[in-house]
């Protein structure tokens, strides 16, 4: 069962979705300090999921509708802010383009990471529907396992998207005083944003509690 999770987990990674699709873009734009931030906020938004499913706490999202539709709408805001704000920027030109990161930046996007995470009803149904299936012991407790589960989840995503890091940071380095290509950037961070807030805007609660 742990062989399939991983394997599982691994074409999930590298399967084209909004988060790898943003972190792309994100890291092409500003470069691997950035990405690595964002996705440092990814990984703590996947542990509290996971503590969550091993505590039964995700259990109330879906049993009360209010919270679910709570998450949902404050996700479908705070989305559709991120591609207000991308979108409102000033456009990068190669005299003020410089490659120096602040530390507000690597705080701000590590953020970012992790409430694009948490307010994302969907990677909640993903981590209740996901997760049980490869339960694999009848000696360890299900909340140690689910522990265990969520660990090599966050390692696998970690990996996969250094990896797509690493990539980016390559595209970012070569185009990065390129002015026509930062702006086309700019535009697909907006786009990406705004195709992740009509995801989660579309999103029913549909997942179905054992009693």
């Amino acid at each position: 069962m742990l062989i399939s999770f991983v394997f599982s987990s691994f074409l999930l990674a590298i399967s084209p979705g909004p988060d790898n699709l943003y972190l792309v873009s994100l890291t092409s734009k500003s470069g691997k300090v950035v990405g690595v931030s964002f996705l440092t906020g990814l990984i703590i938004g996947c542990l509290i999921h996971t503590t969550f499913l091993a505590y039964g706490l995700n259990a109330l999202i879906f049993e009360y509708e209010m919270i679910f539709k709570l998450i949902k709408y404050l996700g479908v805001i705070y989305f559709l802010f991120l591609s207000y704000t991308m979108f409102r920027s000033e456009n990068f030109n190669q005299k003020k383009y410089n490659n120096i990161i602040t530390n507000d930046e690597i705080v701000k996007n590590l953020k970012k990471g992790f409430l694009m995470n948490l307010l994302n009803p969907k990677v909640f149904m993903f981590f209740a529907l996901f997760f049980p299936n490869f339960l694999f012991s009848n000696q360890i407790s299900f909340k140690n396992q689910i522990f265990i589960l969520g660990i090599l989840f966050v390692i696998i995503t970690f990996f996969v998207f250094g990896l797509i890091i690493l990539f980016s940071d390559l595209i970012n380095r070569k185009f990065s005083h390129n002015n026509n290509f930062r702006i086309l950037i700019k535009y697909f961070n907006v786009f990406v944003l705004m195709i992740i807030a009509l995801i989660i805007l579309l999103t029913e609660n549909n997942l179905i509690l054992s009693q």
